[in-house]
């Protein structure tokens, strides 16, 4: 107890310093003593004064340089304090203590405002290297793990307390009648046979109702060949005659008959010096 330094933590905007006195004895016990004059802690510190040229804003020895959460209006510096030590009250009984003295319950009250406002500091340095004005939820939880603070063991500790739901079976709702099914414009109406069908003997069953089939004619008859399609292929086949005629006319066969019987050794002149027959018709 002696290795102690004298502690003193407000709770930010609301709750008034708590000075721990040590006496000079080793084996006395610390005693609370609480001070008659409140702090009040500025929200934001008053800037500097504005030098020549581009400097930066350093903030002067002796204040803080983090800001100090907002003042909620319904929450008093009492109903603050009791609300902390319902808390450190239940984490005691939960933790199989019994009674706890006063002075004890204040000391531990403080400790937990001390480390809240701790946290708040450290992730107001987080969310200022990320130049963000007030910080975010990653920036808390940074600082938690920093202070050996684990999300997986408060997700332990919300599922042995929370409250499980009792599970009841509701029967679906009843569905509604189907409606009923109108009948056919027709259906009443004797069904047109058609006259491939009229020679059927009496035996054979009656066709189905009208609305479960359909009903497709046989395959339909070849369609003739049209007119003009005939004059064209006709034309086609003159225009074609014409031309092997032409090509025929014109083809250079002038000595390929004796080359044909001969040989082409010995009508070789023949073949060198090709001319085009004319047939010139009266």
């Amino acid at each position: 107890m002696s290795n102690f330094v004298s502690y003193q933590q407000s709770y930010g905007t609301y709750q008034q310093p708590y000075p721990i006195v040590y006496p000079s004895g080793s084996g006395a016990a610390p005693q609370l003593v609480q001070s008659a004059t409140a702090h009040y802690p500025t929200r934001f510190p008053p800037p500097p004064p504005a030098a020549p040229g581009y400097q930066f804003n350093v903030q002067p020895p002796g204040q803080s340089t983090v800001a100090v959460a907002e003042t909620i209006p319904s929450i008093s510096p009492e109903i603050a304090s009791k609300e902390v030590q319902r808390l450190i009250l239940a984490q005691l009984k939960a933790s199989d203590y019994d009674s706890i003295e006063p002075p004890a319950l204040k000391r531990l009250e403080i400790e937990v405002v001390a480390f809240v406002q701790k946290l708040f500091e450290r992730a107001h340095q987080y969310a200022n290297l990320a130049n963000r004005a007030i910080p975010i939820a990653k920036d808390m939880l940074l600082a938690c793990e920093e202070r050996d603070l684990r999300t997986k063991d408060l997700r332990a500790v919300a599922v042995e307390f929370a409250e499980t739901a009792e599970t009841t079976f509701e029967l679906p709702p009843p569905r509604s009648q189907s409606p009923e099914l109108l009948p056919s414009d027709d259906e009443n109406a004797p069904p047109a046979v058609p006259g491939t069908l009229r020679q059927l003997p009496t035996h054979f069953p009656a066709l189905p109702p009208k609305h479960t089939y359909l009903r497709t004619p046989a395959s339909p008859p070849k369609k003739a060949a049209l007119p003009s399609l005939e004059r064209k292929l006709k034309t086609a086949g003159l225009v074609q005659e014409s031309l092997k005629n032409l090509l025929t006319a014109t083809e250079d066969n002038l000595g390929q008959e004796d080359g044909e019987l001969l040989g082409h050794i010995v009508n070789w002149e023949a073949s060198t010096y090709p001319r085009k027959r004319w047939k010139v018709s009266a």
